[in-house]
């Protein structure tokens, strides 16, 4: 009934959730089906990232890529303190479909109990809690950016399993700790792909986890100037600036 463009944007690859993503109870079976009919309706698909372009590429044949950005007025100009407590504060942030990402860092957790404060915001597994200082639930969305930069993190980890769903997911987790100024390690995956400047774990394994945090550890200073790296890249390439801005306008709009 309309002669609009008609655009579908998605930017997660809700065709196969990981098995232990607590929102699959909710999943309908067909959704495969349902997005495929949705995108067939529409002009163009959009998408955050090139890995989720590629899974969806038999879906529709115009196809545009449109990293995800943060909103100047609630990420710029956040400040975030450095050697707060006496032990390193080392934590993970983020919405509660995480129960498998932070699963496997079970051993790594324990293991280092009583070296750091481990500090969760949003989500920590039943099986963490024991060994956890500081579990901060999760808060309205305009108030999140200040949420997580008061944890005031030595360092911050980003944890995925390894899969489809995840290789498509963006960067916003690097993006988001990166803005606060905190240092990251990250599995090494196609979503954390490129040249934020992190410290990517090759494989999931405990010794490699182990062995990038107390490389961070023992250099607090090494790590800062990482962090700060990562904080200039992400204020300068993934803000929503007016030439972000175009950039999004003319992935709706062009021919």
């Amino acid at each position: 009934f309309s002669n609009a463009r008609r655009i579908f944007e998605i930017d997660d690859y809700i065709i196969d959730p990981p098995k232990k993503n607590d929102h699959v109870r909710n999943w309908p079976a067909d959704t495969a089906q349902k997005l495929s009919q949705a995108i067939g309706l529409c002009d163009r698909l959009v998408v955050s990232t090139e890995p989720l372009a590629d899974a969806l590429s038999h879906m529709h044949q115009d196809i545009r890529v449109v990293p995800n950005m943060l909103a100047a007025s609630l990420w710029a100009g956040l400040t975030s303190e450095r050697q707060t407590s006496i032990k390193p504060r080392v934590g993970w942030a983020g919405g509660t479909s995480h129960r498998g990402d932070l699963e496997l860092m079970l051993d790594v957790v324990k293991c280092l109990a009583d070296e750091v404060d481990w500090v969760f915001f949003g989500m920590c597994p039943d099986i963490l809690r024991p060994y956890v200082k500081e579990f901060h639930r999760g808060v309205p969305l305009a108030q999140y950016p200040q949420k997580l930069a008061s944890l005031n993190l030595d360092l911050a980890l980003a944890p995925l399993e390894q899969n489809l769903f995840n290789d498509c997911k963006s960067n916003l987790r690097l993006l988001e700790y990166g803005v606060c100024g905190f240092p990251v390690i990250c599995t090494d995956t196609r979503a954390y792909a490129g040249y934020l400047p992190c410290t990517r774990v090759r494989e999931n394994s405990t010794e490699q986890w182990l062995e990038a945090i107390r490389m961070h550890l023992s250099d607090p200073q090494a790590s800062y100037r990482q962090g700060d790296a990562l904080r200039e890249v992400v204020l300068r390439d993934y803000l929503l600036t007016p030439r972000h801005l175009q950039h999004w306008a003319n992935a709706w709009l062009a021919d």
